[in-house]
């Protein structure tokens, strides 16, 4: 039986509301991740503790709930998933406007991170199902670029805006904020067009083509056999996945902790160290929707060979950093790195459509989760580091042994992708 042509439209239109809400809520997860550089001062100014340790408690949570995002996304669906964890990520948020100890503010911070660590999973789960395979690289470079747009209304309208209210007022608007959404991801969010009695996207295809689908987009998998299938897969996951780890790592210590005070206070004078860091996150947004832009229109045909340019030319941007710490007081020098530090991270993001096209959809919140784990593992390792390096001193000496640390872990992350395996025209999918 033919499919009407009302029914595909409806499917059609309507994945783009879903998009819209989740996208919304990732930007609000990058924006709470890069609260603590702009206004982790005032909170251990308050509470006392330090930065860098509330900021690795943020990411060793954030990555321990990678591997339950995939799984929850896969077995129960990204509608109940995104909604329950956003509800909970409202409750940190008012945790944290009532602490009174740094002890009540890292138990805050520990329930937004697990909230919101189950947001961008459940939305690589509805583009799996809901968009075509070849616009999955434009779309994620879209959802990153949001995100950036969070961190940057995280640096310095943010820290505006909490000179305004007060840092317990922001995290109040917050949980406000994540509750609303928690709403309509329940409301509005679908798991699968089958959900609404419309046709599956293969189907659709199916229909148009008179070809049988390769596979199916509502099939489940057992737990454990995709854990078995992304972990097994050697150089096709753990290349692109550690690079990232190493490069993500990197990035959540300077973009997320410790660039504003450096910057504006601990090394430098500069009246516009916050602005370095909303142009480092613009930096991140055009290479990431010009990138996966060039992808889905099949310009780009070698994801690796992207991403080791730019693996290389981060690495590049991070012996500049380290190398003349210290010695150059140019505020346009140090907003020129910071920007072109974040044009070239922002290349990075190719490495999660080079790993999914390895898998099939049944276990794409899986893969993509593991993609996460690795991420928030390398920034709550790097942060927790530097804390060690740092050791509450602020000085020049601890800052550049800290950008030495972060240059080598750069250096690692280029030769994984260079190991790394791209998938080619006639290589099949993971088998499960």
């Amino acid at each position: 039986m033919a499919i009407s042509t009302a029914a595909k439209q409806f499917v059609f239109r309507y994945r783009w509301v879903m998009f819209a809400v989740l996208v919304t809520a990732y930007f609000f997860v990058y924006f709470q991740r890069m609260t603590i550089n702009a206004i982790g001062g005032d909170i251990v100014a308050d509470t006392g503790g330090s930065k860098e340790f509330l900021s690795s408690i943020y990411f060793w949570t954030y990555a321990f709930m990678q591997l339950p995002s995939g799984l929850l996304a896969d077995r129960f669906g990204p509608r109940r998933a995104s909604a329950a964890f956003l509800a909970l990520a409202a409750a940190g948020s008012l945790v944290t406007v009532v602490s009174v100890s740094f002890w009540e503010v890292a138990a805050g911070k520990m329930m937004i991170a697990a909230g919101m660590a189950v947001v961008y999973i459940p939305l690589m789960k509805i583009i799996a199902v809901w968009f075509p395979k070849q616009d999955f690289a434009q779309l994620n470079a879209v959802v990153i670029a949001v995100g950036n747009v969070g961190a940057l209304a995280a640096a310095a309208p943010l820290r505006y805006l909490a000179d305004a209210v007060g840092w317990r007022e922001v995290f109040l608007i917050l949980g406000v904020v994540s509750l609303v959404l928690a709403l309509l991801c329940l409301l509005l969010v679908r798991d699968h067009p089958h959900a609404l009695g419309k046709p599956s996207l293969e189907e659709i295809v199916a229909d148009e083509t008179g070809c049988a689908p390769e596979e199916r987009s509502d099939a489940k998998v057992p737990l454990l056999t995709g854990l078995k299938a992304v972990f097994g897969s050697g150089r096709r996951f753990w290349g692109p996945a550690l690079a990232y780890l190493l490069i993500y790592g990197t990035i959540m210590v300077f973009q997320g902790t410790v660039s504003i005070a450096y910057f504006g206070k601990h090394v430098y004078a500069f009246a516009l160290a916050a602005w370095f860091i909303t142009a480092l996150g613009l930096g991140k947004i055009v290479s990431t929707l010009v990138i996966g832009r060039l992808v889905s229109r099949g310009i780009i045909r070698s994801k690796k060979k992207v991403l080791i340019v730019g693996a290389a030319a981060f690495l590049s941007v991070w012996a500049v950093i380290w190398l003349a710490a210290g010695h150059i007081e140019s505020q346009l020098f140090w907003g020129t790195v910071c920007t072109l530090f974040g044009f070239f991270a922002g290349f990075m993001t190719l490495s999660f459509a080079q790993v999914k096209e390895w898998f099939p959809i049944a276990i794409s919140g899986t893969a993509m989760a593991a993609m996460n784990l690795m991420l928030f593992l390398g920034a709550a390792i790097m942060t927790t580091l530097a804390g060690v390096v740092l050791n509450q001193q602020y000085v020049l000496a601890h800052y550049t042994e800290l950008w030495a640390l972060m240059c080598a872990a750069a250096l690692g992350a280029l030769l994984l992708v260079l190991w790394s395996r791209e998938r080619q025209s006639g290589d099949k999918l993971i088998e499960l």
